[in-house]
């Protein structure tokens, strides 16, 4: 549900295809790889006049991935990029929304990220994501109870606590032999070791 929402096929490179490269590192959990492939892509993208939504996506991607790799500041710049791209096409703001507060979330700035994930949330409901992608909603609705929680909003957690609570309730789960689909949450700081090389 919440990377979805940014994915658009950019033009055929001329040279290498580093948005390519940089998904396929992704897979394979090279997130060092990535990084630098997707920042490649960005500024390829930005050099050759890709247009907004292309952009977007591209800078959406790297930004994860820099998260990923620790680089925090960098993360929320192309991140905030990629917000910015997309509401200049009119399109679906909320993926980077949630990362973005995902981001926050991580740093443990609490407050920045409740903000965040009460805007994505706004589009989401609008959306119905609560019935369409309910397993990644209640990932969501958990992230933004803790992010209200570490704010001092015990009530406003306590809240979504239990929405998150009702989405999961109406869900047939892994009693009945359904499997549990794959997290949505993009693994922030999970992978610091490559810092002394810089950002790239």
């Amino acid at each position: 549900m919440i990377a979805a929402g940014c994915t658009t096929t950019p033009p055929k490179p001329l040279g290498p295809d580093y948005a390519a490269q940089g998904g396929a590192a992704e897979v394979r959990g090279d997130w060092d790889t990535a990084r630098r492939a997707f920042g490649q892509a960005a500024l390829v993208a930005d050099q050759s006049g890709w247009p907004a939504a292309q952009r977007a996506a591209i800078h959406f991607d790297y930004g994860r991935a820099l998260g990923v790799t620790c680089y925090y500041a960098e993360a929320e710049r192309e991140l905030s990029q990629a917000y910015d791209l997309d509401i200049l096409t009119a399109r679906y703001r909320y993926p980077a929304l949630v990362e973005l507060a995902r981001l926050a979330l991580v740093q443990r700035q609490y407050a920045a990220s409740a903000g965040y994930f009460g805007r994505a949330l706004g589009t989401l409901d609008r959306l119905e994501a609560a019935r369409k992608v309910p397993y990644a909603y209640a990932e969501l609705l958990d992230d933004y109870a803790l992010a209200l929680g570490g704010a001092g909003d015990a009530e406003g957690a306590t809240r979504i606590i239990d929405r998150a609570a009702k989405v999961r309730a109406g869900l047939v789960g892994d009693a009945h032999g359904k499997p549990t689909p794959p997290t949505s949450r993009t693994p922030y700081g999970a992978h610091c070791a490559q810092l002394a090389g810089g950002a790239q």
